[in-house]
């Protein structure tokens, strides 16, 4: 659940992420990315092998950029995959320790785009574990603690611009499906790709 809903929260609105944008890529299952979906990718990939130590410098020599291993997670999760961890586990087997090129990252989120995403319905159903009233709500409070002290720890301010808009009850808690409605919308400004 909480690298679910990392993933969900990881957008430009919710979470600063390393990478300048945040967009869903979507390949069905055997599918390949388009040309669009690749130039896209490519933007992000560019932007952190630009990053990497010698990135720059790579580039000045006309060397393919690459991505160092431990920033592929976060590239991933930037273009809209959000592997478990057993899953990311797996994917990192294929990714060489010295980082990896455009190409290769490109067949690696092919890969990562087998295993499809959440929908709404599970992601309610997950929030609505997290509910010990069984009145499928959440307190704003315990979820801020929850998602803060799990995996990739959310700040108290980026759950409440999650919470922010929703409607709460008589006891100030919000409705585990409108949390899961807002995190499967995301914000208005990913493309969907």
């Amino acid at each position: 659940l909480a690298q679910t809903l990392q993933f969900n929260l990881a957008c430009p609105a919710f979470f600063a992420f390393s990478i300048n944008s945040v967009m869903e890529i979507q390949v069905p299952p055997g599918a390949s990315l388009t040309k669009e979906q690749r130039t896209e990718m490519a933007k992000g990939f560019e932007f952190l092998g630009l990053m990497a130590e010698g990135g720059r410098a790579r580039k000045r020599k006309g060397l393919p950029l690459v991505v160092p291993k431990v920033e592929v997670p976060k590239l991933l999760r930037g273009c809209g995959r959000a592997p478990t961890a057993a899953d990311l586990k797996e994917l990192m087997t294929k990714v060489p320790n010295e980082g990896i090129q455009l190409e290769d990252f490109l067949s690696l989120y092919e890969t990562a785009a087998e295993k499809p995403l959440l929908n709404e319905y599970q992601l309610f159903d997950a929030l609505r574990t997290l509910d010990l009233t069984k009145t499928d709500t959440l307190e704003p409070k315990g979820l801020k603690e929850i998602l803060h002290g799990f995996g990739d720890a959310v700040t108290f301010g980026e759950v409440d611009k999650i919470l922010s808009g929703l409607p709460r009850d008589g006891l100030g808690r919000v409705k585990c499906k409108d949390i899961a409605r807002k995190l499967m919308k995301g914000p208005s400004d990913i493309p969907h790709l």
